[in-house]
């Protein structure tokens, strides 16, 4: 891609041009809670106001809240120019919370440039809808580009279902990074790489990164010091690894800036954000100054803006239901303890939003709790089988983030099938995709 051509799509980014990070805002949206890989440098915190790094967050915000959010923020900051999804997890481990996000912000604001943070692991999954919501600029999180330091660097990661460790991890991990970041530069999508740079550990290694990534198309580098403070909790923290120092920040960029063809390919002016950042880079914006008119104003902009989101909304549940009799119904119950996303593993779920799943779409039908006593608190798995198949005795489906084998085996000889896949979802997304999964497999059965 041109250079001209770059400079034009990110002049007004302050995190991909060091020219606009004294000029314009950005908002970091904290919808996206789960991660599919585990790096020893990451603690994902909730509720900390002191620390600014990746992956910390005073809270997590559903798709609603995020766009409330945004619109009051918009209000008092004009120069807002970029809203991202950086986490606290992965944005592409909550695919369904990151693209409903984006989704709304584009109905209020078209003008925004949407941006996604990724391991890339579920990068390859998802091209189709980046493209489709115009998402312009994508960062992956690559450290390594050899397995055999990668597996240093990651404990696990979770990739269809499975946990893998070691260089096993690493390996599919290094494939699905490399194969996204090609899909997204032939789509024309700007690409940033992030590595964090950790002694003992890559810091011979970076160098390597470059190549790999200027083969790909990548345009901009960004070497970022590991943060490992005994306080931070990291695995690496732990271990005592300690964070780079100037002199090898300086000689990393500088070798990186010989491979990605100069210091305007290797960013120097990272702030390391937290996953819920507002304002310019290094001026925080104060939330908790916004006017009462100002949060009037946001609410009636949001109703407006959540009546296209629902026509929308609408539209594609009519599209997507071609295969589902409309004549049929099954009853998903969606486990949660946030009350707006399918979060809570089956052992801890006690909350059940139960919908009614056809080819007209999900409906709310009504909310079923289990009341535990104090003292049945850590209830045995048996005893809570047996109160969640009465409790749920009409659903076909439970969906839950996650499940062990003997439940889901013991579930299904009953009668009732547990699914994961809807886990990290919107309440209505999950029991939609799973129910209607159900369905059409259900009809191709009886027309096979």
């Amino acid at each position: 891609m041109h250079k001209d051509t770059v400079k034009e799509r990110i002049e007004k980014h302050p995190c991909y041009c060091k020219d606009a990070h004294d000029k314009f805002a950005r908002i970091h949206l904290p919808v996206a809670p789960a991660c599919n890989i585990q790096c020893n440098y990451c603690n994902r915190k909730y509720d900390c106001s002191n620390e600014s790094r990746p992956g910390v967050t005073s809270g997590v915000l559903s798709p609603e809240q995020a766009l409330e959010k945004v619109i009051m923020v918009k209000q008092s900051l004009e120069n807002l120019s970029v809203i991202g999804i950086a986490g606290p997890g992965d944005a592409l481990a909550n695919p369904s919370a990151t693209f409903q996000t984006l989704r709304l912000m584009k109905a209020y604001n078209n003008e925004f440039i949407p941006c996604i943070s990724t391991n890339g692991l579920n990068l390859p999954d998802h091209i189709d809808e980046i493209v489709e919501l115009g998402i312009s600029h994508v960062t992956v999180t690559i450290s390594a580009v050899d397995p055999e330091i990668g597996q240093k660097i990651y404990s696990w990661i979770h990739y269809e279902g499975v946990t893998y460790q070691g260089v096993e991890a690493a390996k599919i991990l290094l494939e699905r990074q490399l194969k996204g970041i090609k899909m997204l530069v032939d789509k024309g999508v700007l690409v940033k790489i992030n590595s964090v740079l950790i002694p003992g550990i890559n810091d011979l290694h970076i160098s390597e990164v470059a190549k790999k990534i200027k083969e790909l198309g990548v345009f901009i580098h960004n070497i970022i010091p590991l943060m490992s403070k005994p306080e931070y909790g990291t695995k690496f923290a732990k271990e005592g690894v300690p964070e780079p120092d100037i002199k090898m920040i300086a000689k990393a960029r500088f070798e990186c800036a010989e491979i990605m063809g100069g210091f305007d390919s290797v960013m120097q002016h990272c702030r390391q954000c937290r996953a819920d950042a507002i304002g310019k880079l290094g001026e925080e914006f104060d939330i908790n100054s916004l006017s009462d008119e100002v949060i009037e104003n946001s609410a009636t902009v949001k109703s407006q803006v959540m009546s296209i989101s629902r026509s929308l909304a609408s539209e594609s549940v009519t599209k997507n239901s071609s295969r589902a009799s409309r004549n049929k119904m099954i009853l998903v119950a969606v486990a949660t303890e946030n009350k707006y996303m399918s979060d809570v593993t089956f052992k801890n779920a006690r909350t059940f939003y139960v919908y009614e799943v056809s080819g007209w779409g999900a409906h709310l039908r009504e909310i079923r709790t289990l009341k535990y006593e104090d003292s049945e608190a850590c209830i045995k798995l048996s005893g809570h089988l047996k109160n969640v198949l009465e409790l749920l005795s009409d659903c076909s489906v439970v969906v839950c983030s996650v499940a062990g084998k003997s439940a889901v085996k013991e579930m299904r000889r009953r009668g009732v099938i547990i699914d994961t896949t809807g886990g990290y979802k919107l309440l209505e997304d999950a029991a939609w995709s799973v129910g209607i999964k159900r369905l059409n497999d259900s009809i191709s059965k009886v027309t096979a």
